[in-house]
């Protein structure tokens, strides 16, 4: 690539200019002599642009002329844009008022053609210019806008790129890997060594060349099964040049937790909540695209530190290119260099993109030249890949030729020799999709970009246009320059919707670092508040502030020509925006939660295309907005207390896509929005009431709406004449349909039932629906349409019903081909489903196979229903070909099920369904589930051993709330085959378990991994008689049943993490068979067991202790027969997190408790109210050795929390030696007043909390108070008397000892 930036994209901007609609322009403001000159230069200096763009590789005269020629035409483009809005305008308000009242007419036609002169006079200096480079003119006969076709010509531009999800390339099927993904996934989950605190934490580096594979190899191996079972969180970051530790540690705490995001700017409460997140916890982070920077082994240390928290074999993948980030990070760790792909995989991958479908056909000579383009290519799939792409349309031998001659495989540097390949790749792309790809250089490295956002802001800044003829809409050949750059591997790591379109892609680092190449000055992306010094030429921006209060920067306001400004603002929008970016066509501001109003003002920007406001705390819009006539998109999603829409809305008669979905509060739509004939997506309409002008006839002429469109208010529709009027059926381009109707009154109202059906039948939609929902309706059958394999349904893939409540029957949907998933909830009144009652529908049926495509079915909240058949005709044997999941909840009364095999169930899930006659007729003949799970079924008391059995590949097993179930037992054949023995549970009862299982045997389920049991209190065998063996056992749950269930587990519970025992009456010693010899248990939950042995939780019932060496997490609570614990060392020695709670026969501190090396985190409390003063140890209590090191006080705590009794009237003073006591919690002190001055000498402190202490009135003096120099947060809950001395704005007596601490929240509100 040449060291210095080539200039492109001038001929596409000057293109859209040629094609801006002069003669508009001239009509309206009488300048025709001055527009013609302009088109004429333009098209003049048109013809030369293909050679010069030749020329300035060699000429560096040549290229500053382009990159002159670029700027004015930038400059030209405002200008002429400022005009087309002035036209606009004056369509607009011509009409209503006196257009430019407050100024004369003549003046601005004057202005115009001003304008219009300067643009000519420096166009003519360019094209003066030109000839002394003696450029060859080249007629220009195609439109650059035009190399997209419809597909409705036979010219020669680019054939439609409208991808089909089955073409999609699949980027899960990586080739020639699978070697370093078993290799990376074996040490991963390879057992851990006890003892060693090296194994704590482990990092594994993938190096290798850009483009080699490692993010892609890293991805293999992140999303396997096997990784995903062992690990927990899993959290994936891209690290690239920035290695900030602050970012790293927020952006994990948000991603693996789900928090939103934390506003924090200080690092240790960062630091702090994420270790409380972390702790006892294995999990495994990916850091992508590492570099070496100054500082990075401080940086890297620190890290670790703060991540040392978690589990023993937590893990670390980081991928880089660098060989020094990979030995630091390494240690002694193994580091997996990652070769280039042998050759034949190389061929595999570059022919599955050059010669696949849609691609060039394979000929010999094509296959000739095409493999000696891929050995050039050096074994890296992203080289590969891109050229594939490329490729694929070019048919003739020379144009391959000229790719394996091309002087780019001359570079000897392997990495340039890559960026090359790209360039190449870029350098074959149409001119308009060129400016496409630059544009997102705007985006971080890493950063997933939604792909109709993409393209939205691809139409708001003019790079996607149509010409006249070309019948394709402005988002269609948006969607194929998408395509062509995923063809063309730009973009890669693909996510799709579930009805299988794409959603949001990735870019390479690589891919990324050539896009910003290729933008230069025009893009830019400040990090940590440092602004370049020169912007003045910056187009596209990104800007994201450093911190909670930082200021926007005023050194932006010197990016006068920006036309993208994207920034997540913690801070109130400054109104200098509106007026020094005038030129913006793209705005960006969501997520800033500090955004509550627009200054009227933002009518100033009068280019802008795109605004997005969404999540912001934002109420109304000023009515100046409806004065953005250019407005293409507009985004309000989850604007909670948006509370009204503009009345004239309507004006902005550009507008394609509104967006207001979460908008709760919002009350109706503004009168006129079927004027807005140019909408794309409409998220939401919701209808009102007929004289508040929200009728539902408004949707008529907006026959554009794609994607998803939701009606709610239905109940508002007066009758099914409005219905018709919507035309839904004429909106063919809809793809998911909601249909709402408010819940209304369960009362019998026959005129309204008809009312609802009759707007229902007349709410058609198009054949073209892939996604149907119904909520709410209030009819007691469906429309017409639906019924009788109609075609309006035949493309469904998804059906959901919900809360249709007087709705009797349902159409079958037996033979929608495509259907993939339904799902029916909150029908009280259906009693059948699964046929439709139709004769004629029978007739169709013959012996076809029922919801030949459907994967999953869910039936919930259906308290009549009783039957689940299908039609006689129907062949039962094949039906369900493809179900996987089935989910049954909450239908009580449902006895007949289909006699289906259901071959590919995976999930069975029951709850709350009575007949225990249904669970066993579908449980009886599966094979392969990997989830089962039956609760809520008071009359099951067996269900047959086989189905164990035969499905080996189970993973999670949970039978829950079946009060009479005993077990799983072996139906002799005496008793007939299992389809008799799917009888009542009566007949069972007849029958003793003995007679049903007479010998005793041993069942292995090797997949097990996940096992809960809850209030079942008959069991106490899984399966009668038999001892279960589970190897891979990793969660045991046990609530309120009998202690016996778990003699019924063979000792080989090696693979058990984490044991719950709660509510198990009988329950005095730990089970020794599901303990003893478990080397790999971490968590350890036992609650509410009242005969609990103070032994019980360290020995067996034989006095044998429990050497529990990898346990992390202990919590005990309400085992009141405990009145006294004995931590021994030698057991308990990795312990972090313990929770003594609740256990009200305690007397005493658990003895050596205060010894252990490694706690941290300790809860504990509520021990016997007859105790006056808590028992808390000592500091000099004799000390104990352990493999050679004496174990100290409180060694590592961290954080406490006490939980009193009434009788305690103070904390104990043993508290203060606490020194490195971090976070102090203090609950339930009822007969606390005052807090001793004494707690001043926890000086690391950083938080104090105090909840449910109702008479606690004084906090430590403040002198007391100041000596807590790192306090940070202090928290009251529950505190009313001292709720009232800390407040703040009534002089409260208590606020001056606090008023220093960063943070305050009183009752859960910030101060």
């Amino acid at each position: 690539m040449a060291e210095d930036l080539l200039v492109s994209g001038a001929g596409e901007i000057l293109n859209k200019l040629i094609n801006i609609g002069f003669e508009e322009i001239s009509l309206v403001w009488g300048v025709k002599g001055e527009v013609e000159k302009l088109k004429t230069v333009l098209m003049r200096i048109q013809a030369v642009l293909e050679d010069a763009e030749k020329q300035q590789v060699e000429k560096e005269a040549v290229r500053l002329w382009l990159k002159e020629l670029k700027d004015v035409a930038y400059d030209a483009e405002d200008v002429l844009d400022g005009i087309a809005y002035q036209t606009l305008r004056h369509q607009s308000e011509s009409k209503v008022r006196n257009f430019l009242s407050r100024s004369n007419p003549l003046l601005f036609r004057t202005k115009i053609a001003h304008q219009i002169k300067h643009i000519n006079a420096k166009l003519g200096e360019i094209e003066r210019d030109k000839e002394r480079f003696k450029f060859n003119e080249v007629i220009v006969t195609t439109p650059v806008s035009m190399m997209i076709s419809d597909g409705s010509s036979t010219s020669s531009a680019v054939p439609n790129y409208q991808l089909e999800t089955a073409s999609l390339i699949d980027d899960s099927e990586i080739v020639g890997r699978k070697d370093d993904a078993l290799k990376i996934m074996n040490m991963l989950i390879q057992p851990i060594c006890n003892g060693e605190d090296d194994d704590v934490l482990s990092v594994i580096p993938i190096v290798g060349l850009g483009g080699l594979g490692k993010t892609t190899l890293a991805r293999l191996v992140f999303n396997a099964n096997e990784v995903g079972n062992h690990f927990n969180p899993k959290i994936w970051i891209c690290v690239s040049t920035d290695f900030n530790v602050k970012r790293l540690l927020r952006e994990m705490l948000e991603n693996a937790f789900e928090i939103a995001k934390h506003e924090s700017s200080n690092m240790d409460s960062i630091q702090r909540t994420l270790q409380d997140k972390l702790r006892g916890r294995r999990f495994l982070f990916v850091l992508d695209d590492m570099w070496i920077e100054d500082g990075f082994l401080e940086k890297w240390e620190t890290l670790k530190i703060v991540l040392k928290c978690a589990d023993r074999g937590s893990k670390i993948i980081v991928t880089t290119r660098n060989g020094e980030v990979a030995n630091v990070v390494a240690g002694t760790s193994h580091i997996q260099n990652l070769q280039v792909l042998p050759e034949d995989d190389c061929w595999d991958l570059f022919q599955r993109r050059a010669f696949a479908s849609g691609g060039v056909q394979m000929t010999q000579a094509l296959e000739a030249i095409g493999r000696q383009i891929v050995k050039k290519c050096g074994g890296v799939p992203l080289a590969i890949k891109s050229l594939g792409g490329m490729m694929r349309l070019k048919r003739e031998e020379n144009e391959w030729l000229a790719v394996k001659n091309n002087e780019i495989w001359n570079i000897p540097d392997a990495d340039k020799k890559i960026i090359n390949v790209l360039k190449l790749s870029f350098d074959n792309l149409p001119s308009s999709v060129k400016r496409c790809f630059s544009y997102c250089s705007i985006f971080p490295k890493g950063h997933s970009i939604k792909k109709k956002m993409l393209i939205q802001m691809w139409m708001a800044e003019g790079f996607v246009s149509t010409s006249r003829g070309n019948v394709l809409m402005l988002e269609d050949i948006g969607n194929q320059y998408f395509n062509i750059l995923y063809l063309n591997s730009f973009f890669q790591e693909v996510e799709t919707n579930e009805l299988g379109e794409i959603k949001r892609c990735k870019m390479h680092d690589l891919v990324h670092d050539l896009a910003q190449f290729v933008s230069g000055q025009e893009s830019s992306v400040p990090s940590s508040n440092v602004i370049p010094d020169d912007i003045s030429k910056t187009r596209y921006m990104l800007y994201i502030p450093s911190g909670r209060r930082a200021e926007f920067p005023k050194a932006l306001y010197n990016a006068r020509k920006l036309h993208t400004l994207l920034s997540n603002t913690p801070y109130e929008v400054p109104r200098e925006i509106f007026v020094n970016f005038k030129l913006l066509r793209v705005l960006d501001l969501s997520y800033s939660t500090s955004i509550k109003e627009l200054p009227s003002s933002i009518c100033k920007l009068k280019h802008l295309r795109y605004l997005d406001l969404s999540m912001t705390d934002i109420e109304e819009l000023p009515e100046s907005i409806t004065r953005l006539y250019n407005l293409q998109t507009l985004k309000l999603k989850n604007c909670e207390k948006l509370k009204v829409l503009p009345q004239k809305l309507c004006k902005l008669i550009n507008l394609r896509y509104l967006y207001i979905g979460g908008c709760n509060e919002l009350s109706g739509m503004p009168k006129g929005i079927e004027h807005l004939t140019s909408l794309q997506m409409l998220s939401d309409f919701k209808v009102g009431l007929e004289e508040d002008g929200n009728s539902i006839t408004e949707l008529h002429h907006l026959n554009l709406l794609r994607g998803k469109l939701v009606i709610s208010g239905l109940q508002n529709v007066r009758d099914a004449t409005y219905a018709q009027a919507a035309n839904l059926k004429g909106k063919s381009n809809l793809s998911h349909l909601i249909l709402f109707w408010e819940d209304m009154d369960d009362g019998v109202d026959y005129a309204n039932n008809n009312k609802e059906l009759s707007v229902l039948e007349a709410l058609e939609p198009s054949c073209n629906l892939k996604r149907l929902d119904i909520a709410g309706f209030g009819g007691e059958s469906m429309p017409t349409w639906m019924m009788n394999n109609s075609l309006t349904v035949s493309n469904l893939v998804i059906i959901v019903f919900i809360n249709c409540r007087k709705c009797k029957c349902l159409p079958s949907f037996v033979q929608l081909p495509f259907l993939r998933c339904l799902g029916i909830q909150g029908m009280g009144n259906l009693k059948r489903f699964g046929d439709s009652g139709s004769n004629k529908l029978k007739e169709i049926h013959q012996q076809t196979v029922a919801f030949p495509s459907l994967k999953t079915l869910e039936l919930e909240a259906l308290p009549n229903l009783e039957e689940w058949v299908l039609e006689e005709s129907l062949s039962s044997l094949h039906s369900f070909p493809c179900l996987e999941n089935l989910l049954i909840i909450d239908c009580p009364k449902l006895k007949a099920t289909p006699s289906s095999l259901f071959p590919s169930l995976k999930s069975l899930q029951f709850n709350g369904c009575s007949s225990s006659i249904a669970i066993r007729s579908i449980t009886t003949n599966l094979s392969f589930l990997t989830l089962l799970y039956i609760g809520g079924c008071p009359d099951l008391k067996f269900l047959s051993q086989r189905v164990l059995e035969r499905n080996r590949l189970l993973e999670t097993l949970a039978i829950t709330c079946c009060p009479k179930f005993e077990g799983f037992v072996e139906v002799e054949q005496k008793h007939g085959n299992e389809e008799e023995f799917v009888m009542s549970s009566k007949a069972a009862e007849e029958e003793s378990i003995m007679n049903l299982m007479p010998k005793k045997s041993i069942m292995l389920l090797n997949d097990l991994q996940w096992l809960e049991i809850m209030e079942c209190p008959q069991l106490r065998n899984i399966i009668i008689n038999t001892t279960v063996s589970l190897p891979s056992l990793k969660t045991l749950t046990i609530t309120n049943s009998n202690a016996m269930v778990m003699e019924a587990f063979s000792r080989n519970l090696t693979s058990l993490t984490c044991l719950g025992l709660d509510t198990i009456q009988d329950l005095v010693f730990l089970p020794k068979n599901v303990l003893q010899d478990n080397m790999h248990l971490k968590h350890l939950f036992i609650a509410n067991c009242p005969l609990l042995q103070c032994d019980g939780i360290f020995f067996t019932e034989n006095n044998n202790e429990l050497p529990l060496l990898s346990c992390l997490q202990l919590v005990v609570q309400g085992c009141h027969a405990l009145n006294s614990l004995n931590f021994p060392l030698q057991c308990w020695s990795s312990l972090r997190v313990v929770h003594i709670i609740d256990c009200r026969g305690l007397k005493s501190f658990p003895e050596g408790l205060s010894l252990l090396p490694h706690l941290e985190v300790l809860r504990i409390g509520q021990f016997c109210e007859d105790l006056d003063n808590f028992p808390f140890p000592d500091s000099d209590q004799p000390q104990i050795q352990i493999g050679g090191h004496h174990q100290h006080y409180f060694t590592s705590l961290k954080y406490l929390a006490f939980l009193g009794w009434p009788k305690l009237m103070s904390l104990p003073y043993q508290l203060q030696n606490l020194k490195k006591l971090k976070r102090l919690c203090l609950e339930e002190f009822s007969g606390l007043i005052t807090l001793p001055d004494w707690l001043g000498s926890l000086i690391s402190l950083g938080g104090l909390a105090i909840y449910s202490c109702e008479n606690l009135m004084h906090l430590p003096s403040k002198e007391a108070m100041l000596r807590l120099t790192l306090l940070e947060e202090f928290w009251i809950k529950n505190c009313p008397l001292l709720k009232d001395r800390c407040n703040k704005d009534r002089g409260g007596h208590e606020w001056s000892k606090i008023s220093h601490v960063q943070t305050i929240t009183i009752d859960d509100v910030p101060v």
